[in-house]
C-alpha cells in the first residue's frame, strides 16, 4: 500500500476559483451601477424637447408625480406646497438652480404653483426635459 504525504488538489479547481471570482465581481458592479439614480424612488417621464439643459452645478431637484396620487417630492421626501415654500426659504444661498422634473401627465396647475414658489423666492428655475427623438 502506497501512502501519500500531502493531498493533491484537483486540477479543475485552478480554473473554477478565478472564474467564480470574475463572476462575483461582475455581479457586484452590476448591482452598484443600477443604484446611480438622480433621485431614487421617484419615477418621472419628462416631456420631449429639442432644447436640452446644460449641466448644472449642485442643483436642487423637485419632482412632480402624475395622478392618481399627484404629489411633490423635494430632497427625496413628499412635501406639500406650503412645506416646499418653507424648505426653500430656509436655504441661505439662492445660487442653486432649481430643476423641476414633472411627469407628462401631471397637472399643469401643480407645475405652475411650484414654479411660482421658486421664482417668487428668487431661484433660477428650469423644467427638465428629455431629448426629442
Amino acid at each position: 500500500m502506497k501512502l501519500q504525504r500531502s493531498p493533491s488538489l484537483h486540477p479543475a479547481l485552478l480554473f473554477i476559483a478565478p472564474s467564480l471570482d470574475v463572476v462575483l465581481a461582475l455581479i457586484f458592479f452590476i448591482i452598484l451601477s443600477t443604484s446611480f439614480l438622480l433621485q431614487p424612488g421617484v419615477g418621472v417621464s419628462v416631456p420631449d424637447s429639442p432644447f436640452l439643459l446644460a449641466p448644472q452645478r449642485d442643483p436642487l431637484i423637485i419632482s412632480i408625480v402624475a395622478a392618481p396620487l399627484s404629489s411633490v417630492y423635494f430632497e427625496n421626501e413628499e412635501t406639500t406646497l406650503a412645506e416646499l415654500r418653507e424648505k426653500l426659504s430656509a436655504r441661505t444661498g439662492r445660487h442653486h438652480t432649481l430643476i423641476i422634473k414633472t411627469d407628462r401627465q401631471a397637472a399643469f396647475e401643480k407645475l405652475a404653483a411650484v414654479m411660482n414658489i421658486s421664482l417668487g423666492l428668487g431661484y433660477p428655475t428650469v423644467i427638465a426635459t428629455s431629448e426629442e427623438k
